[in-house]
């Protein structure tokens, strides 16, 4: 059962029997690990490869079987929901909208909570703001990002996770909507400094062990952050942002994590995630990052203990006349060259090659030897 209450606090003991705790025993030592995903994209051949012609409908769980336990079994993971849940007809890009089966799928892997402020969480308009909110409430999944008017913002902002002895603040935005409106008395929370500063003050007043900021930013298909990138997480870190997680430019960019010392308190940034699941096939987008952070707590003080990244990469094969989309585990399958064609195994090689290459000179954030 999840418990919701204004500010929004939800508790998560679904995935733990420990995770009903919402407050740390007096000097115990506490740890939570947590997983961000990228853009999951639903382009409509995804749509059509979900679709199960003998049951009469969509299910999306091949699509995550291979990466699933790694999800369910971090105490949290969230991810980028990059597409409305607007109902039919269903579309893909320029103006996403998804079947609901596509957050049953997400659900049924493991994650627990879902982005929504990006850059097409307008593309149906109040439709598409709206209905997604009511299929992710009725689903069960916890999100952030949307809101369906200013009252629900501002009782739902930030997100409040009490779980296995931790309360961590989880805040959300978006550089934009495409430039599409947002509807009349819908809120869509985007990066305006004098809005997230009100935020972070918020995160701070409700004495929150983290507060981690889920943004929606940089430039597509570019592999370096740019100058706005780098200028709004100085001021996020400034007004008290601990943990910055991007996505957006649909590739991986670098990862910095900055340990405390005597001048300053630690600060770790992932610039980009990149894909999670798309149809985007060309270099470089054709895969994503997972990163996973474990925070320890003990007498009060909450640090990180460990920080490192997986890659993942989405194979494509051709099933029954329909691709097929398949997020894999690099390093699961990267010497596996009998589960795939040779075509498709030279292209995780490559994808790989170049992700390692990019992330080689990380701050403090290394390649996990294993999930």
């Amino acid at each position: 059962m999840i418990l919701l209450v204004a500010p929004l606090i939800a508790l998560l003991p679904h995935k733990s029997s420990e995770s009903s705790t919402p407050l740390a025993l007096p000097g115990a030592t506490h740890e939570i690990t947590l997983i961000f995903t990228g853009d999951i994209m639903q382009h409509m051949p995804q749509v059509d490869a979900a679709w199960n012609n003998e049951l009469g409908i969509y299910i999306y769980d091949s699509c995550f079987k291979y990466i699933s336990p790694w999800l369910s079994g971090a105490d949290l993971a969230i991810a980028n929901l990059e597409t409305t849940l607007a109902g039919t007809p269903f579309s893909g890009y320029p103006a996403f909208s998804s079947p609901d089966e596509l957050v049953k799928g997400m659900l049924n892997a493991g994650i627990d909570i879902a982005g929504t402020a990006n850059n097409h969480c307008c593309d149906r308009g109040r439709t598409g703001i709206e209905r997604t909110i009511s299929m992710l409430d009725s689903l069960g999944m916890i999100h952030m990002g949307t809101y369906k008017n200013i009252e629900s913002h501002r009782q739902t902002t930030p997100l409040l996770i009490n779980t296995r002895g931790f309360r961590l603040a989880f805040l959300n935005y978006t550089y934009g909507t495409n430039g599409i409106p947002v509807p009349e008395n819908n809120v869509v929370s985007l990066i305006e400094k004098d809005r997230m500063m009100l935020d972070l003050k918020a995160a701070h007043d409700s004495v929150s062990d983290k507060v981690i900021v889920f943004i929606h930013w940089g430039e597509e298909y570019q592999r370096e952050p740019n100058a706005f990138q780098k200028d709004i997480a100085e001021f996020l870190f400034s007004n008290g942002a601990d943990i910055i997680i991007g996505s957006h430019p649909h590739v991986i960019q670098p990862m910095e994590w900055h340990k405390t010392d005597s001048l300053s308190k630690e600060r770790l940034v992932v610039w980009s995630l990149g894909n999670y699941v798309s149809n985007q096939r060309k270099r470089y987008t054709d895969g994503g990052a997972m990163v996973s952070i474990t925070l320890q707590k003990e007498s009060g003080k909450t640090i990180i203990k460990q920080a490192g990244y997986n890659l993942t990469w989405v194979y494509n094969p051709i099933k029954e006349g329909k691709k097929q989309y398949y997020i894999l585990p690099v390093k699961q399958f990267e010497q596996d060259s009998i589960f795939m064609d040779a075509e498709s195994f030279a292209t995780l090689k490559l994808f790989a090659a170049d992700s390692r290459e990019l992330l080689k000179n990380n701050k403090g954030i290394k390649e996990l030897e294993h999930y």
